[in-house]
């Protein structure tokens, strides 16, 4: 019951940020939307983009594998928040 709950709060709040995200993106506040999806942040970084432009001025493009990074930051969202409210819900019941 324990791992089913802090799955279940692990989905919520990858949700939650990835929806305030695509909010702070589309206002405009990229920085904010970036540290709010923060995991895909990160693995974008491990991801290449390739060079359509000049050596003088780049213009990068996205890969399939941009694509692929992107979706695996949702899974591991739910996983970081999920171990951190299953680690949350066992000092609870501790206490209790």
């Amino acid at each position: 019951m324990r791992v089913l709950k802090a799955l279940t709060i692990g989905v919520l709040i990858t949700s939650v940020l990835f929806g305030l995200a695509i909010v702070a993106a589309e206002l405009g506040q990229g920085p904010l939307a970036r540290l709010l999806f923060w995991q895909n942040t990160l693995l974008q970084a491990f991801a290449p983009l390739g060079n359509v432009g000049t050596a003088d001025h780049p213009i990068y493009e996205g890969t399939p594998l941009n694509l692929l990074v992107g979706l695996l930051s949702f899974p591991l969202g739910v996983a970081i928040y999920g171990c951190a409210a299953f680690y949350w819900l066992g000092c609870r019941r501790v206490e209790a």
